[in-house]
C-alpha cells in the first residue's frame, strides 16, 4: 500500500510530506499577500492545499500543490492557466516505452516542450485515457457502498 501524503500546520508554516516520492513541500503563509492570508484563515490552509490530494499520482499532487502555492503568491485564490500534465504524460510514455516515469520526467525537466509534443501523440492520449479509467475504477472500488437509486 502506497504511503499517503501528510498535511500539517505548525504556526504559520504549512508542511506537506510525500513519502512515496521523497518530497516535502513547505509554505510560509505570511509570505502570501494579505488577501490570500485572510482567505486561508477563512477556508483553512490545510483544506486549500489538501484539495490537491484528490486523484492523480504523488508527482501530480506535488505539482498541483506548487501551482496552488504560486497562485497564492500571485494573489490568485482560484487556479488559472494550464494544469501540469507532465506526471500523467510521463506515466503514459513510460508504460508505452517500458521505462520508469522518472526517466521521462528527467527529459521533461531538460526539454519542457516535449510534454506537449508527447501529449499530442495518439498512443499517449490512448494510454492517458486508460490511466484515468484505472484511477476512476480504483476510486469507485474504494468508495463506501453507495446505493444507486434509478427510477425509470
Amino acid at each position: 500500500m502506497a504511503k499517503k501524503q501528510k498535511v500539517s500546520m505548525t504556526g504559520w508554516t504549512l508542511t506537506i510530506e510525500y513519502p512515496s516520492i521523497g518530497k516535502t513541500f513547505h509554505a510560509d503563509i505570511l509570505k502570501y499577500p494579505k488577501e490570500m492570508q485572510e482567505e486561508l484563515q477563512k477556508h483553512g490552509a490545510k483544506q486549500k492545499f489538501g484539495d490537491a490530494e484528490s486523484g492523480g499520482t504523488p508527482v501530480e499532487k506535488y505539482a498541483m500543490v506548487q501551482r496552488i502555492h504560486e497562485g497564492l503568491l500571485a494573489g490568485q485564490w482560484e487556479l488559472t492557466g494550464t494544469p501540469d500534465m507532465s506526471g500523467i504524460v510521463a506515466e503514459a510514455v513510460g508504460r508505452i516505452k517500458k521505462v520508469k516515469p522518472e526517466k521521462i520526467l528527467a527529459i521533461f525537466e531538460k526539454m519542457p516542450e516535449k510534454i506537449k509534443e508527447f501529449a499530442s501523440n495518439v498512443k499517449v492520449k490512448a494510454e492517458i485515457a486508460k490511466i484515468r479509467a484505472e484511477r476512476a475504477a480504483k476510486v469507485a472500488d474504494e468508495a463506501e457502498d453507495e446505493d444507486l437509486e434509478i427510477n425509470l
